[in-house]
């Protein structure tokens, strides 16, 4: 009887630790707003992002930056910040090395949301990347490994799909088919920064589905059909890369002496398309 006994008080105490562990786990998860992560390009900074996260949260109420995180040379992360349950959080992630390609930024991406998962309990996000750094979020989730958030909402800003002006392409010399979800006529080969796009077109379908995506391109008006770095055909053609998607990407054009490609990321008026895409 006393063994017996004994046994049962044992199978209650691990019922209960796990039972325990169960709710201390689920409490973890965290439970407000979704988080909106912030990737800059190649080159790029923190600055590339700066003007776009200040101007978002002075002007729509509930969203803060609540974390940074810094990707050192070798890969670790250093991150500050705490989360907060605030309506619209934010999340800045910074290569420190600006030079690498965009497939070992896409690691380093991989990292950082894993990080966000595995210790900050995010278990959804929405992204916005600016240039090369579009390129290493479509590699990102693409080859995205488990105990990674599912990504909602992804906004384009100036993506080089295929092609960057001055490094491979030239103005107009690239076309794109409207009428077959913008294929291109051009494919540029793999350089030391981006693959291929047909290394990209090899990821399309592992692509996840269920992403809605913003495509935004600037164009100067000045007949080169470009923001000055990236002409309007490589961005579009990140729309024949994702034609599977169950929700078909959005495509918005701002046409403007000032749609450079910095630009971009220091216009309000694309500032009010990313609000509006993402929270409404």
């Amino acid at each position: 009887m006393k063994l017996r006994k004994y046994l049962f008080l044992v199978v209650t105490f691990m019922v209960a630790f796990v039972a325990c562990g169960v709710k201390a786990q689920a409490a973890s998860t965290y439970m407000g707003g979704t988080p909106t992560v912030f990737v800059h390009g190649l080159q790029g900074t923190h600055g590339s992002t700066d003007t776009m996260i200040r101007d978002l949260s002075q002007r729509y109420s509930g969203t803060q930056k609540v974390m940074t995180i810094n990707v050192k040379p070798n890969g670790e992360l250093e991150t500050t910040g705490r989360f907060q349950k605030v309506k619209h959080p934010l999340v800045q992630i910074n290569f420190l090395n600006n030079s690498a390609n965009t497939t070992t930024n896409a690691h380093w991406l991989n990292k950082a949301l894993t990080y966000l998962y595995q210790k900050q309990g995010v278990r959804n996000v929405n992204i916005v990347a600016h240039s090369a750094g579009n390129v290493a979020v479509y590699q990102a989730l693409a080859s995205q490994a488990a105990h990674t958030p599912k990504t909602n909402k992804f906004v384009i800003l100036a993506g080089p799909f295929d092609g960057v002006l001055s490094l491979n392409d030239q103005a107009n010399k690239n076309k794109v088919n409207p009428k077959d979800h913008y294929k291109p006529s051009i494919m540029y080969p793999a350089n030391s920064y981006y693959p291929s796009y047909k290394q990209l077109m090899q990821l399309s379908t592992a692509f996840p589905k269920t992403v809605k995506v913003l495509n935004v391109y600037g164009n100067l008006g000045d007949g080169s059909n470009s923001d000055s770095l990236v002409t309007n055909a490589s961005s579009l053609s990140v729309n024949y890369l994702l034609r599977h998607q169950k929700t078909p990407v959005q495509n918005k054009c701002f046409k403007d002496a000032k749609a450079t490609h910095s630009g971009l990321h220091k216009s309000t008026k694309v500032d009010n398309w990313i609000a509006d895409f993402l929270w409404k």
